[in-house]
């Protein structure tokens, strides 16, 4: 495994297990290497419930409760490899296994499976936290089967930490303003868990992307909060 997915798989299971949460992870196109890469670190099952592998359409239909209607060949579906699909199996792995935080990753490997609309290197991450889906595309070239599934464990950390550091900046955000006015922001309800597609946050991310060499796994009894390894990334428009 790279050492950029250990530096953030590292970074990632600190900021979990300081805030006493649980993450599960639901993989198509990586195969298992993200919930490797995070049960690699010693004491996971504190805060790592489980994974699936669910690699075939009918496995994200019967095990996470991916909508079959996804995978229809029709004009219009959104196809396995979708910010859809990418959205249903992060909130599917949260109901299943009840943890606050998921990880889902579906895309195109390679060599084969591109389409007229999808190439090789294809890859959509979904976070849920929350009670909100997150989810984001990358586009990483003609890269060969095996540096494919690396480059995307290593995207799909990447973005789970990203969100993370926005939904507590949004919390701290609303805690001043609480403060501020006295009173406290009303609850919301999970309803993310309740309907699969209410229509996912999506940013679309598309170039090629070299990551640049991390930082080591930060000590566990350091007291600042190491920041995410720096990463050389050319974004295009889509």
């Amino acid at each position: 495994m790279a050492q950029d997915a250990s530096v953030l798989a590292g970074l990632l299971a600190r900021r979990i297990k300081r805030a006493e949460m649980f993450l599960a992870t639901a993989e198509s196109c990586t195969g298992g290497m993200i919930a490797s890469v995070l049960t690699d670190i010693q004491g996971a099952s504190r805060w790592f419930t489980q994974g699936w592998i669910t690699y075939s359409n009918e496995s994200k239909i019967k095990q996470l409760g991916v909508d079959e209607s996804i995978f229809v060949a029709d004009e219009g579906s959104a196809g396995a490899v979708s910010s859809e699909v990418a959205e249903a199996m992060a909130i599917g792995a949260a109901k299943k296994s009840g943890a606050d935080m998921t990880i889902a990753v579906t895309g195109i490997a390679g060599p084969t499976g591109s389409t007229e609309s999808k190439e090789v290197g294809l890859v959509w991450v979904g976070i849920y936290l929350d009670d909100k889906v997150t989810t984001k595309c990358a586009e990483f070239g003609q890269g060969d089967r095996h540096s494919n599934k690396e480059a995307f464990t290593t995207f799909a950390l990447r973005v789970a930490l990203e969100v993370w550091g926005e939904h507590h900046e949004q919390q701290n955000a609303e805690s001043e303003s609480s403060d501020e006015d006295g009173s406290k922001a009303p609850t919301s309800v999970p309803a993310a868990l309740n309907l699969l597609s209410d229509g996912p946050q999506t940013g679309d991310w598309h170039g090629d992307v070299a990551w640049s060499e991390g930082d080591e796994e930060p000590k566990p009894d350091s007291d600042e909060d190491p920041a995410i390894p720096d990463s050389d990334i050319a974004w295009g428009e889509e």
